[in-house]
């Protein structure tokens, strides 16, 4: 008796919705915001545009997902960063962190694409908001769990608007050059040591140890 083949098995919808997220970053690193579409996903993905429609009525849908897988890969190296040991003072962890986001900027174009590029998506856009304020919170608990902070101004969140400003430069970078150059990646970096430098003494006393 021949033996029946298994039933193949159906995708679960995490699967699916990762396979769309995928095809869209693929598609975005290689030909941008403009070019995208519905069916050219669906097409990427090799599933029927039915199946796209399901899970993300509109494009922009499929965008703010993948940004949102976008900011955990972000705040991942942020705390990686934390957990590791670090010799040096403030200036040069923060010049270690910068650089740790500039270089997934640069190893991740759709990331850039997203984030950095032209764009005027208003659900992307906001939600990056939304999280640089989670990042600045990390970030400046990134710091106290190395330094003893001065008392800083409740009124502005200094850590949140050193990353905006630093990624608003990499933005005019990303968009003048389709790529973050070496130059403008130095000039973003010191302008968060310089910003933060405003608030925070060169020597900070470590937390001393339990």
């Amino acid at each position: 008796m021949t033996a029946r083949n298994p039933p193949k098995r159906r995708a679960s919808s995490r699967e699916r919705i990762e396979r769309i997220l995928d095809a869209t970053e693929t598609l975005l690193g290689e030909q941008g915001l403009t070019e995208l579409s519905m069916y050219a996903i669906a097409e990427q993905a090799q599933i029927p545009p039915s199946s796209v429609y399901h899970f993300f009525p509109q494009v922009g849908d499929v965008l703010s997902a993948l940004a949102e897988r976008v900011f955990v890969e972000l705040d991942a190296l942020l705390q990686e960063q934390a957990e590791l040991a670090h010799e040096g003072g403030w200036p040069a962890l923060v010049e270690r962190i910068e650089a740790r986001f500039q270089s997934y900027y640069q190893a991740n174009p759709a990331a850039s694409e997203l984030l950095l590029g032209a764009h005027e998506l208003a659900a992307v856009r906001q939600a990056d908001r939304q999280h640089d304020l989670q990042l600045g919170q990390r970030f400046r608990e990134c710091l106290e769990t190395r330094y003893r902070l001065p008392h800083l101004p409740h009124e502005v969140d200094i850590f949140t608007l050193a990353l905006q400003a630093a990624d608003k430069l990499l933005a005019v970078d990303y968009q003048q050059h389709g790529r973050l150059t070496p130059p403008m990646c130095r000039e973003a970096t010191r302008l968060v040591i310089g910003y933060l430098g405003v608030y925070l003494p060169v020597v900070l006393p470590p937390v001393e140890a339990p």
